[in-house]
C-alpha cells in the first residue's frame, strides 16, 4: 500500500467517528482540511452554476434556489469564504464563513483571483480523464474563469468521499429506517399480488409500483418509482413500468421488484435499496432458481472479497469488486452482467462516492470506512428473463456490515 493510501484510510477511520463529516448538513471545514493536508493542497473550491454541481449543494447548503454562479472556498488553513452575486447573499447567510459579494461578471473575475489568492494547485469537482461523470460537475467555462487565475485543478474525488459519502451517525438511523420501510413494502406488493391473483383478478406491473408509491408516500419516504418487471421485461435491468409501458402480472412470471428510497425531510439523510425475485407460482422452476444462486454467490463472493481485504487493512478500489463478481458469473455461465455490481449510496441514490464498477468507467477510488454502497450483481439472458439480487453494504470499523435483507431464494410468491 502507497503511503498516502494509509494516511487516507486512517482519516476514514478518524471522520467516521460521531460529530465529524456526515453529521450534519454543512460540509465538515476540518475532516476537509485534514485531506488537503494529506493531498499537499492549497483548498477545495466547490462551484455551482445553476444546478450542475450536487455535490456543491448539498455540502454547503444554501438555503433555497441559486441561479447565479457561486463559489465556496475551503482553504488548507483558516476559514472559508463564499463568493456570490449580491442579490443572492441572504441565501447563503447560515452557511458558515465569510461573505464576499460580486455585480457582475467583470467583479466576479476581480475577486475569484483575490480569493484564490496564494493558492498553487486546488481541488474541484473535475477530473475528465478519469471518465467517471460523478467526478465532474463543474462546466468548462468556470474551468476557463477559474484556470484564469493562475491555479492548477486537482480532482476532489477524496474529498466528496470524505465529506458528502460519509454517512454518519444520524445517515446510518435514517438508512435502517428507509430499509426497514422498503422491506414492509416489498412484503406487502408481493401479499397484494397472491390476493389478487388467488381472487381471480388481473394486477399489472403499473398497478403494483403504484401501490408501492403510494407506501413511499404514507411512510415518509421519497425516491424514484419503484421498478417491478415481470416475465421478459426482466431481462432488462433498465426496464420500469410507466402509464406508457407496462405488462401483466400472471402466474408463471419470473418477476423482480427494485426499490429505492429514503427518509424525506431529514438532514443528510441516506438512501436504501432493496431488491427482490420472485416467482409466480407455488414452486420455483429450476432455472430460475439456478440462476439466482448463481447470482447471489456472486453477490457474496464480492462481499467477501471487500471484508478479506479490509480485515487485512488492504485498500480495495472499485473496480476490483466488479471484476470478482464478473468472474464468477463468466464461471457459472448463467447470463450476463449487463449493468456495473454497484454503486455509492449518500444523500443521493447514486452516490458521490466509489462504484463498483469497471464496465461503465474503470473506477479506481478506494472503498471508505464510514461509507456505503450496494453490491447488486445480475445475469441477463436477452428477451427471456433475468435476475438480480441487491444488498447495501456499509463499512464499519469491524469490516463490511450488510445493512438489508440477504435473498437467499427466489420467492414462491403463490406457495400454499
Amino acid at each position: 500500500m502507497v503511503k498516502a493510501e494509509r494516511i487516507l484510510l486512517v482519516a476514514a477511520a478518524l471522520f467516521a467517528l460521531p460529530g465529524t463529516a456526515g453529521a450534519k448538513a454543512h460540509v465538515d471545514v476540518e475532516a476537509a482540511q485534514a485531506i488537503l493536508a494529506v493531498q499537499r493542497l492549497d483548498g477545495w473550491l466547490l462551484a455551482q452554476t445553476g444546478s450542475q454541481n450536487p455535490v456543491a449543494a448539498d455540502l454547503v447548503a444554501p438555503s433555497g434556489t441559486t441561479a447565479l454562479q457561486w463559489f465556496y472556498f475551503i482553504p488548507a488553513q483558516g476559514q472559508p469564504t463564499a463568493l456570490v452575486h449580491q442579490s443572492e447573499i441572504a441565501i447563503f447567510q447560515e452557511v458558515s464563513g465569510s461573505k464576499v459579494e460580486y455585480t457582475d461578471s467583470r467583479d466576479l473575475k476581480k475577486k475569484l483571483r483575490t480569493l484564490l489568492k496564494g493558492a498553487r494547485k486546488i481541488a474541484m469537482e473535475y477530473a475528465p480523464a478519469t471518465k467517471i461523470p460523478a467526478l465532474n460537475r463543474v462546466d468548462a467555462a468556470t474551468m476557463r474563469l477559474v484556470r484564469a487565475t493562475g491555479v492548477r485543478v486537482s480532482s476532489s474525488a477524496e474529498l466528496v468521499q470524505f465529506t458528502k459519502s460519509l454517512w454518519g451517525p444520524d445517515g446510518r438511523v435514517s438508512h435502517y429506517v428507509a430499509i426497514h420501510h422498503l422491506t414492509r413494502l416489498k412484503d406487502a406488493a408481493l401479499a397484494h399480488i397472491a390476493a389478487e391473483l388467488r381472487a381471480g383478478r388481473t394486477v399489472t406491473e403499473l398497478d403494483v409500483q403504484q401501490l408501492i408509491a403510494k407506501g413511499y408516500e404514507v411512510r415518509g419516504l421519497e425516491g424514484p418509482p419503484p421498478i417491478v418487471a415481470a416475465a421478459a421485461n426482466t431481462a432488462d435491468p433498465a426496464y420500469a413500468p410507466s402509464p406508457q409501458k407496462w405488462s401483466p402480472i400472471k402466474e408463471g412470471d419470473l418477476l423482480v421488484i427494485d426499490l429505492s428510497a429514503r427518509v424525506a425531510g431529514t438532514e443528510r439523510s441516506i438512501y436504501a435499496r432493496l431488491g427482490w425475485v420472485a416467482f409466480v407460482g407455488d414452486a420455483v422452476p429450476e432455472k430460475f432458481a439456478q440462476s439466482f444462486a448463481q447470482v447471489a454467490a456472486a453477490r457474496d463472493a464480492a462481499v467477501k472479497f471487500i471484508d478479506d481485504r479490509l480485515q487485512r487493512k488492504r485498500v480495495v478500489k472499485g473496480f476490483e469488486v466488479d471484476q470478482q463478481a464478473r468472474a464468477a458469473l463468466a464461471r457459472a455461465k448463467v447470463g450476463e452482467l449487463l449493468h456495473p455490481t454497484g454503486h455509492s449510496l449518500d444523500t443521493s441514490l447514486k452516490g458521490d462516492g466509489a462504484n463498483l464498477d469497471d464496465l461503465e468507467t474503470h473506477d479506481t477510488r478506494n472503498l471508505v470506512m464510514g461509507a456505503g454502497f450496494t453490491v447488486g450483481p445480475g445475469a441477463y439472458t436477452k428477451g427471456e428473463f433475468g435476475v438480480r439480487s441487491v444488498v447495501d453494504v456499509y463499512i464499519g470499523r469491524r469490516g463490511v456490515e450488510v445493512t438489508s435483507p440477504t435473498q437467499q431464494q427466489v420467492t414462491a410468491v403463490l406457495e400454499k
